[in-house]
């Protein structure tokens, strides 16, 4: 009795482990989510470095496509869609404003990993948040940073077209509206 007891045990834990990495399946109806999943197949096909936060992460926010200008001082905006366990739960916007050695124009993807819920709900909050970015960019090549979890949360940014040297300080916000399913 306690062996079958054992295997009912084992094979729960197996279910809820795959529903928990389970695939992201876009409402064809909502075209922000199209492109997110169109973008997180780019990004795990060209950022190699993306394949273990795509599995650890309890939530992820993705914005297909981000526009950035700056000469000095810049801005960004783009808008994307957060996505918990597997299913898409509403939108955000990001905004940056920046400050430094930095002239170019970019397009990017980009990808918020947010390693528990607790990480997640800082992003709800849609605080400003400030950091430092250094990055090259040169059509579809970029160089930025290495991942790694800060605080609960991973950023992996993935260069789309553009022409951009940056060394500069910057302002985040992110704006999140939950869908009223």
């Amino acid at each position: 009795m306690n062996a079958s007891r054992g295997l009912v045990q084992i094979a729960v834990t197996l279910l809820l482990s795959v529903a928990a990495h389970a695939e992201f399946e876009p409402d064809p109806a909502v075209r922000v989510e199209v492109r997110a999943a169109k973008a997180i197949e780019r990004i795990k096909t060209r950022v190699e470095r993306s394949r273990p936060y795509f599995d650890d992460a309890y939530a992820i926010a993705v914005w297909p496509g981000i526009g950035r200008f700056a000469i000095g001082f810049g801005g960004a905006y783009g808008k994307g869609v957060v996505i918990e366990q597997g299913e898409a739960v509403g939108t955000v916007s990001y905004w940056q404003i920046s400050s430094g050695i930095q002239a170019g124009l970019k397009s990017f993807a980009m990808v918020v990993f947010f390693k528990d819920k607790a990480a997640l709900e800082s992003l709800e909050r849609g605080e400003w948040q400030f950091v430092g970015q250094a990055g090259i960019d040169v059509a579809t090549r970029g160089v930025h940073g290495t991942p790694a979890y800060h605080e609960g949360v991973a950023i992996i940014p993935m260069t789309r077209l553009g022409l951009m040297g940056e060394f500069a300080a910057a302002g985040v916000k992110y704006n999140y509206r939950a869908y009223s399913r």
